[in-house]
């Protein structure tokens, strides 16, 4: 069981796409996240998008359960700036849609605008934004409904040195609030602080689960693992 007054755990989960012909993406997969600040990596292909969907609920599981213990917000890897919203009005609208009421709305907002240091830009249009703006406005999106778990597909991805310190500030500020997080990566930048547990995924199996001073000075039996040790310690 999960512990915690919020976490995501799944059980004995398959999952397949529909007629892809492919197989099974992941089968009899089982995980639990609590609070640990928690990163996750993998080849491409691995899985990585797919978990995250089936842990949000945008995906239902072939067989097994997904439980959700508290309020899960959710951020996909490319945030669409809408066109004639302000920064402001895009976040409050992402409140609304999470079963915000309007007057709520407005205060999820800037409240969800000041955790992604995004405040004085409230009034900017959302078209307007930098690639690492962008990013954290997605982030400010997924804590409008004031959850207690955010799960986040490669929030710093196509971003510069600059920008992805920008949102890793933001995952630091969140993390010390005691707010969840899973966020998905494939670049050594974002292994580091605020994530203290690190999951390796391939082919929907779970290769290491642990700590990232583990993943990076013990040496590994699994052969993937292995090599993304290596090749992130030599990015």
């Amino acid at each position: 069981m999960i512990s915690e007054s919020f976490g995501l755990r799944a059980d004995n989960v398959s999952f397949r796409y529909r007629g892809r012909g492919s197989g099974d993406v992941f089968s009899n997969f089982s995980l639990v996240l609590d609070s640990r600040p928690t990163v996750l990596i993998g080849p491409n292909g691995a899985g990585k998008s797919t978990l995250m969907r089936l842990l949000t609920g945008q995906l239902k599981p072939s067989t097994g359960t997904v439980t959700r213990v508290g309020r899960v917000g959710w951020a996909a890897q490319h945030t669409v700036a809408l066109p004639g919203f302000t920064v402001t009005e895009q976040v409050q609208y992402a409140s609304w849609l999470a079963g915000i009421s309007r007057s709520g709305a407005v205060e999820a907002a800037a409240r969800s605008l000041d955790q992604a240091h995004l405040t004085e830009l409230a009034g900017r249009p959302a078209t307007q934004l930098s690639g690492g703006e962008l990013a954290r406005m997605g982030i400010a999106c997924a804590l409008a409904s004031a959850p207690d778990f955010l799960v986040l597909d490669e929030p710093t991805a196509a971003l510069d040195p600059l920008a992805r310190r920008s949102v890793t500030a933001v995952l630091q500020g969140l993390a010390a609030q005691g707010i969840g997080i899973l966020v998905s990566s494939h670049t050594a930048t974002d292994i580091g602080p605020p994530f203290n547990r690190l999951l390796v995924l391939h082919r929907g199996r779970l290769e290491f689960d642990g700590s990232v001073h583990d993943f990076f000075h013990l040496r590994h039996r699994s052969g993937v693992v292995a090599d993304l040790a290596q090749a992130l310690r030599d990015h």
